[in-house]
């Protein structure tokens, strides 16, 4: 069973003042297999929390939505990053601006592989994180996006 991972860091925990975040969704260009989500939190967990940024990563179908928050430059450059990376194609950015604090400060990339069907039986799940996470998905209302990622932290990570 794939557990939500969360990593922590007073540093972030403690920070109050205005933060920049941005929701994007991104397509995998290829297969990813279960080893490969494992080696691509172990190297951004390092990477984000150097750069100070923490947030929430979801995988589903081969489809990515991740939240980033922290400094204005350190989420652009990481999300021009995330851009020219051959594994994502098709990255569209859902919601960006600006928030007070950290809605995820005790997560350098906090993590959910919802294709894991062990999920559905855990206490708390919610119906809701059945949406399909592409750009469609949340084209309506991209706040949707925002929506999920806070139930997914509510639900899941309380198991």
């Amino acid at each position: 069973m794939t557990r939500p991972s969360e990593i922590h860091s007073s540093s972030a925990s403690s920070e109050k003042s205005e933060t920049s975040f941005l929701i994007y969704v991104s397509i995998a260009t290829k297969p990813v297999a279960p080893k490969d989500l494992v080696d691509l939190l172990t190297v951004s967990r390092g990477n984000n929390t150097a750069a100070r940024i923490t947030g929430l990563l979801l995988f589903k179908e081969g489809k990515f939505l991740q939240l980033l928050e922290g400094e204005k430059e350190a989420v652009d450059r990481l999300f021009e990053k995330v851009k020219s990376d051959p594994r994502h194609r098709s990255v569209i950015t859902l919601l960006s601006g600006e928030q007070e604090g950290r809605g995820f400060a005790d997560f350098s990339m906090g993590f959910q592989n919802l294709d894991d069907p062990s999920i559905r039986s855990l206490p708390g799940y919610s119906p809701y994180l059945d949406t399909p996470l592409s750009a469609d998905g949340f084209s309506d209302d991209p706040t949707n996006a925002q929506r999920l990622l806070r139930i997914f932290k509510r639900t899941a990570l309380s198991l």
